[in-house]
């Protein structure tokens, strides 16, 4: 009897003690939380001012990027204009007219420097702007603020002739064109603002969580409620000296945290703005789930004290056994993990988590919601590339949906660095998958170098066009396709030699002659269509293959073009000479191979160069075979 009762002593003093324990524990947890809370909410504004000042940064450098090619294309495109004088305006229109859409120009012009000018239309105007003169003529490249109430600024930069400043090539741009390259939603958290040395807005992202109402940042700032006793003349001074920082402010019960710092481009800013509310939504979910983890051990805890009794320890005692036996096996997994670069993982559809078991330190698995892995979610972390996403969503429904997934090869940022990873997949059941991504760095690097050698057989080291082997082989292949498929259309050989390239060889030197060459390649691949094929057959031959033009007259247009954009002078003075080419064309009609159409157009190269060469001339067989017409 005695003993009976020891005994049950013995279990209501264990089950008191556990239950003060568990007393404690709640006790604990609560004030561990409301500690820590403000911290954690803290370290969330931290994260996200890192990626404020992530946004500050990437506009700063794309705008100031883009404004720099910007000025880079008008400076590189002095030389077109050396030959162009008062009595070719048509000719000065048509070199600014490819400058403004080749670049988005709104309009180019070419002035020089008393402001006489003349612009892409052809149309001649005298330019009244000090500042800009005044920089042109001291040799400085110029940028305006943007011009009246509209997003458009002024770019020019000097033009020399003679190594003398002549004039300027200017042009009017939209900052608009460069803001709508920053991939920003309008909806997003984080958006950004940009003005001018007087405060002007130049642009913004048009987010719907912006408070702008006036044009003024000045004016814009004196409606809100600045933070931490910083004033908006504080905030203006900063901006004056050139230097950045950070600020908070409220309108209308809603908060925004700002960092600002300057753009390098006429004392320009970039305004980075945080939604205050996006962190107070994240804290939150936050405050959520530590309460639900919370009643989860409370309910844990009054579920523990009510098992009463032996059962209870043989209950833990197994536990512990089960959980030594996990900790082993998580153990050698890790061992294994530890030594490779491939990441096993555990999907489960029941608990809707997905375990990780990466290479890093930790011995503890990764495991998040699902969710978290989101295509949108690795899109907007940067954790995925725009061009990897359509393949990444795909491959991520096929997985909720729990179908099969080849194996699929994805560039991923993991652990802070850009990696090709393999995705293998396999169902144990309806409830859970499991897989690995598997190191694919090194096969991707193989498949690379492969690709580059391919590339460099099937190209002329010098031009980048087709060799001669690649380019017949190309060429015998659409002979072969089309003369089993004939559609109607007109293909030609276009075989092309460059007038006096051998004296400007000899007067100006090779490495000239190299840079001529390789001016000519770049022309024509410019001009030519993507289907149709280029090549250098070596010293200053060159050859394109047109398919399917439309007529004859397309034929003649594109041989006229190539003439015109292959003459150009080079050297200066009495060394100066002047490289144009002579074009022999053979049409395609009944010829079997390269071989055929090359002979044709050799003879038709003949003729060009015996008509005075800078010109082409055209040849095609008759029906039977038999006889060459000539055009």
């Amino acid at each position: 009897m005695k003993k009976k009762r020891a005994e049950a002593e013995n279990k209501l003093t264990r089950v008191v003690a556990i239950a003060v324990v568990s007393v404690i524990m709640v006790i604990v947890i609560i004030a561990a939380f409301t500690i820590n809370f403000n911290k954690i909410y803290g370290l969330l504004l931290e994260k996200d001012m890192e990626q404020v000042r992530f946004t500050s940064s990437f506009v700063t450098k794309l705008i100031s990027t883009e404004i720099e090619n910007l000025q880079a294309a008008l400076d590189s495109s002095q030389r077109v204009f050396i030959q162009t004088g008062n009595n070719q305006e048509e000719t000065a229109a048509k070199y600014l007219d490819d400058i403004s859409r080749k670049f988005g120009f709104k309009k180019v012009g070419l002035s020089d420097l008393a402001g006489n000018s003349i612009d892409n239309t052809g149309k001649r105007e005298r330019l009244y702007n000090d500042k800009m003169f005044d920089s042109i003529k001291n040799g400085k490249k110029y940028i305006s603020n943007v011009l009246n109430l509209s997003d458009i600024m002024l770019i020019a930069v000097p033009f020399y002739k003679d190594n003398q400043v002549a004039g300027t090539i200017w042009g009017y741009y939209s900052i608009s064109s460069i803001s709508d390259k920053i991939e920003l939603n309008d909806k997003s958290h984080r958006y950004f603002q940009i003005i001018d040395d007087t405060g002007l807005y130049i642009s913004d992202s048009g987010n719907i969580n912006s408070f702008a109402e006036d044009r003024n940042i000045w004016k814009e700032l004196t409606r809100y409620k600045i933070s931490d006793g910083i004033t908006v003349d504080q905030i203006k001074k900063t901006v004056e000296k050139g230097q950045g920082g950070e600020f908070h402010f409220s309108y209308k019960g809603k908060g925004r945290y700002v960092t600002y710092e300057p753009l390098g481009i006429n004392n320009w800013y970039v305004f980075s703005v945080l939604v205050e509310e996006y962190l107070g939504d994240y804290a939150t979910k936050i405050e959520t789930i530590f309460f639900g983890m919370l009643w989860g051990i409370l309910i844990g805890l009054f579920l523990l004290v009510g098992l009463i009794g032996r059962y209870i320890f043989t209950d833990l005692r197994e536990v512990k056994k089960h959980n030594e036996e996990l900790s082993l096996k998580n153990s050698l997994l890790f061992m294994v993990v530890k030594h490779t670069n491939d990441i096993p993982f555990e999907v489960d559809f029941q608990n809707n988590t997905l375990t990780v078991y990466s290479n890093t330190n930790s011995e503890q698995p990764l495991v998040r919601k699902i969710e978290y892995y989101a295509p949108e979610n690795m899109l907007s972390h940067g954790w995925i590339t725009a061009e990897e996403y359509p393949d990444y969503r795909d491959s991520f429904k096929k997985l909720i949906r729990g179908e099969k997934i080849q194996p699929v090869v994805f560039k991923m940022k993991i652990n802070g660095k850009w990696d090709y990873n393999k995705l293998h997949i396999k169902i144990v059941n309806q409830n859970r998958m499991i897989g690995f991504l598997e190191d694919y760095n090194e096969q991707m690097l193989q498949e690379q170098k492969i690709k580059e050698i391919r590339i460099k057989s099937q190209t002329d080291s010098l031009t980048g066009l087709y060799n001669r082997e690649h380019f017949t082989i190309e060429c015998n292949k659409y002979i072969k396709e089309e003369a089993n498929n004939p559609n109607g259309k007109i293909s030609a050989l276009f075989l092309l030699d460059l007038d006096h390239f051998k004296s400007a060889n000899d007067t100006l030197g090779h490495m000239t002659g190299d840079q001529i060459l390789r001016e000519c390649g770049n022309k024509m691949k410019a001009i030519i269509r993507e289907t149709d094929l280029a090549g250098r057959l070596g010293g200053d031959e060159f050859v394109l293959f047109i398919r399917n033009a439309k007529d004859m007259q397309s034929l003649r247009i594109c041989a006229e073009k190539v003439n015109q954009v292959l003459k150009q002078s080079y050297g200066t003075g009495t060394n100066s000479v002047t490289i144009s080419a002579s074009i022999g064309i053979a049409v395609w009609t009944t010829e079997k191979s390269f071989e055929d159409l090359y002979k044709m157009a050799d003879q038709a190269l003949y003729k060009a160069k015996d008509k005075g060469r800078d010109r082409y001339h055209i040849v095609l067989k008759d029906k039977d075979g038999s006889i060459f017409q000539i055009e």
